[in-house]
């Protein structure tokens, strides 16, 4: 049985598989930079206690604090935010939805106990929300890509022994997140190769081969992260410090 409130039901007896249909992210089709749409939708909260109901589509500003906008402060530049529902279990305040700094639950606003986290999304250099595409189905495994692949440190990169990479201002936080990566890989002679790997990895699950020398070869391919640092990292190394490697984020996958 359930006791049904205005957006959430209170689960009672066996704990439930985590479930979660619908609440799909999309840029805003008039003010993408700055305002992101959810869709309706339903999911479990944080402590797998409530069902939450989002029942009509809903937005979140970079433009303001509290519901529909950041849980504190200011919007900032090149930074990964959570995105958010939150409901109010008792009182029957209506859900809304929020974005975080925080990975682990936002700032609750006055009224509001619970929260679930529904996806992310990405600042660029002028804070501004980067154009992407979410996954919208009935799973809690879901995919960002971005409209364009987004650029690391590395653009021209020319190590010969394995050298981190961060991810953090593109991958939210966390190891072993299945990353898409796309490098430009330019050899000195050709047979040289660009490896990766996770950056507690031994061996090189990617490897890409010149195939002429000086042109460039690229690649896509998936690859975890991982923690050394405290942000997330891949590592690179190539065969020859003549040649050189570009290497881009085009998305991550993310579990809810």
């Amino acid at each position: 049985m359930s006791e049904i409130q205005t957006g959430t039901s209170k689960q009672y007896g066996q704990v439930p598989f985590f479930y979660i249909n619908g609440l799909g992210l999309s840029n805003d089709a008039t003010t993408p930079n700055s305002i992101l749409d959810v869709a309706v939708g339903t999911c479990l909260d944080s402590t797998l206690t409530y069902q939450m109901y989002l029942n009509s589509a809903a937005t979140v500003s970079s433009a303001f604090t509290g519901i529909g906008g950041l849980d504190t402060g200011t919007v900032a530049a090149s930074t990964v935010y959570a995105v958010y529902l939150i409901n109010d279990p008792v009182d029957a305040n209506a859900p809304g939805c929020m974005i975080s700094t925080s990975l682990t639950g936002p700032l609750m606003p006055f009224g509001y106990s619970a929260w679930a986290l529904i996806g992310y999304v990405v600042t660029d250099a002028s804070s501004h929300f980067l154009k992407g595409y979410w996954t919208n189905h009935d799973s809690s495994r879901r995919t960002f890509m971005y409209d364009a692949p987004q650029a690391t440190s590395v653009t021209a990169g020319h190590a010969t022994s394995a050298t981190a990479v961060s991810l953090a201002s593109l991958v939210p936080g966390g190891s072993k997140r299945l990353v898409h990566i796309n490098t430009s890989y330019v050899p000195a002679t050709a047979g040289n190769t660009c490896k990766l790997q996770p950056v507690s990895g031994t061996g090189f699950p990617v490897i890409v081969t010149g195939q002429v020398a000086t042109i460039a070869v690229t690649s896509s391919s998936f690859l975890f992260d991982d923690l050394a640092t405290g942000v997330p990292e891949i590592n690179y190394i190539l065969t020859n410090g003549s040649d050189a490697v570009a290497i881009n984020v085009q998305g991550f996958d993310f579990n809810l």
